[in-house]
């Protein structure tokens, strides 16, 4: 309950900063006040427009992040057992990594087409991060456990379950926490390049074109809001299955994390 009331109390803050901001430089025009923003954002939350556009997103970007977190558990996963695949997939992944997301996303909109650009840009963002996480745990698994597991036959069921599953979690949820914000961050941008049809991109890019500024601070607001909402049901959800397929003999994930960190 304190926290909760500590974090209220610096959101309140920076938002006085802000109106102070808004009204002291006399730039209402271009840095609209709290008040006018949540305004426009109450207007649009009243609109069946303002859900529909939510939902397409919402749809695009998250097949892009299911479809990248499946390739990557299952091509990391793989590539952790098969050097020879790690090696033939590393200038993959270290292309996805470094290529600026502005190139990709001009790249998948000729190749694919604007319908489709949040999907492919969100998978060419998220893959790297989730290959690279179940590749790292993998590898760092504890040469002990692996060495009993041989002496007392472990079946490969098993030491998946109880060694590698544990070991791999940490280093996933840090990666999917990271990925998720990411993925809307440039979904978005995909949208906004492309000038996606109902989607929230195309309500950013017309706000900008207009000047409705207050619009233009209520779309990032939602978005912003989405995409925290969207990291914490990720990580709940991929820690759950860890826990799941290990049997939580091992802790919970979040004990876990507190080692890491």
């Amino acid at each position: 309950m304190l926290s909760i009331i500590k974090k209220a109390g610096i959101i309140g803050i920076w938002l006085v900063i802000w109106q102070i901001a808004s009204s002291v430089t006399g730039l209402a025009f271009l840095l609209p006040g709290p008040v006018t923003v949540f305004l426009a954002l109450g207007k649009a939350l009243c609109t069946r427009a303002f859900y529909r556009v939510v939902f397409h997103s919402f749809i695009k970007i998250s097949a892009g992040f299911l479809a990248a977190l499946l390739a990557g558990l299952v091509l990391g996963s793989i590539a952790a057992v098969k050097k020879g695949v790690q090696s033939f997939l590393e200038p993959l992944v270290l292309l996805m990594k470094a290529l600026p997301v502005a190139a990709f996303i001009i790249v998948m909109l000729i190749w694919f087409g604007s319908q489709n650009a949040a999907v492919t840009i969100g998978f060419m963002v998220v893959f790297p991060m989730v290959y690279q996480a179940v590749l790292e745990g993998a590898c760092a698994a504890d040469t002990k456990l692996l060495e009993m597991a041989a002496v007392f036959e472990l079946s490969p069921v098993k030491k998946v379950r109880y060694i590698y599953v544990p070991q791999i979690m940490p280093f996933l949820n840090a990666a999917v926490k990271t990925a998720a914000g990411m993925c809307w961050k440039a979904g978005v941008s995909a949208e906004v390049i492309g000038l996606v049809k109902n989607s929230i991109g195309e309500e950013l890019y017309y706000a900008k074109l207009y000047l409705m500024m207050p619009e233009l601070f209520a779309w990032s607001i939602t978005i912003m809001c989405i995409s925290f909402l969207f990291e914490k049901l990720a990580v709940a959800l991929i820690r759950q299955c860890g826990r799941v397929i290990s049997g939580d003999i091992h802790g919970s994930g979040k004990e876990q994390d507190r080692c890491r960190s």
